[in-house]
């Protein structure tokens, strides 16, 4: 009976064990959730409040040792911002007149009393269409019950422009994969090539056809990057050398079955996602010089629409 009454004893004490262990791990979650919740709250307000230019419910949500570090490398501490409201609601204003932004990619991560925020954001011109895309992290800190902004850093995002300018000069340039052009180019998107040769392009079909004119000319056609790209906001430069050899005409000289070299810059512009301008930068007179020829004459424009 002993045996039994204990057995019951033990069983009801892991059956309490289970329970309380149940009960605490539903309460830290419950805190979890309730912390998350807390957290988006403030994120949602401090990030509202800058919007609307509310500059004291703002800062009610940073801590007073907070800082943050802008795309352009710009250093500022909170009690800089509290000190230069107007100067800062001013420029937020004006900021929200000429930009339109989005935020992607949000993400809250909770430890203990510390949490980082992570997200994208474009911001598009309303009158230029020009794009900026930066990367934003965040470092929350719960103090006195509540969520304060500690740090924020942001980065603008070029990797995947420069893997786009890379795409396009490998598929479109070196092997004429237009459909790659459709797929990287605006439909309005413009091509300058130097202007001594008068050669602009404008849309995506003018583009294709100045490609197919290149490639006609020289089939074995090639550019290759010197070094690593620069990029900046919404540009990408690349420093080239095209290789080739002169076998169909160009920019009006016939062929002559030279092999020619020339280096270059190439300047891509981007926006939404796309490339709107693809200026390039070479020597035409070395090209000239290498096929033996004279300068050919850029072909003449209408006198009537030039400005």
């Amino acid at each position: 009976m002993s045996i039994m009454r204990s057995m019951v004893y033990k069983s009801i004490s892991v059956v309490l064990m289970i329970a309380i262990g149940m009960m605490i791990m539903a309460a830290h979650h419950e805190k979890e959730s309730d912390d998350l919740a807390s957290l988006k709250e403030a994120f949602n307000l401090s990030r509202e409040s800058w919007r609307a230019a509310d500059l004291e419910a703002h800062f009610s949500t940073v801590h007073p040792a907070g800082s943050r570090i802008t795309a352009n490398g710009r250093i500022g501490v909170v009690q800089d911002g509290i000190q230069n409201v107007e100067q800062i609601r001013g420029w937020i204003t004006r900021m929200n007149e000429n930009r339109d932004f989005q935020i992607t990619n949000l993400n809250f991560n909770i430890q203990g009393s510390t949490a980082v925020v992570t997200y994208n954001q474009t911001g598009t011109g309303k009158r230029n269409g020009r794009e900026w895309r930066t990367a934003v992290s965040q470092i929350w800190t719960h103090t006195d019950g509540k969520w304060l902004r500690l740090h924020q850093h942001a980065s603008h995002i070029t990797n995947d422009l420069v893997d786009m300018t890379n795409r396009f000069i490998e598929e479109v340039f070196n092997k004429g994969n237009l459909s790659v052009a459709d797929e990287l180019c605006a439909p309005n998107v413009v091509h300058t090539e130097p202007l001594s040769t008068g050669t602009v392009t404008n849309g995506i079909e003018e583009f294709k056809q100045f490609v197919v004119g290149v490639r006609t000319a020289f089939p074995d056609a090639k550019l290759t990057i010197n070094r690593g790209m620069i990029a900046r906001a919404n540009k990408v430069t690349a420093q080239w050398t095209f290789s080739g050899t002169h076998q169909g005409e160009f920019m009006g000289v016939a062929a002559t079955g030279k092999k020619v070299t020339n280096k270059g810059i190439s300047i891509l512009t981007f926006a939404k996602g796309k490339i709107v301008a693809d200026d390039a930068m070479w020597d035409p007179l070395n090209l000239w010089r290498q096929l033996g020829v004279d300068p050919p004459q850029p072909p003449a424009t209408d006198s009537s629409t030039a400005e």
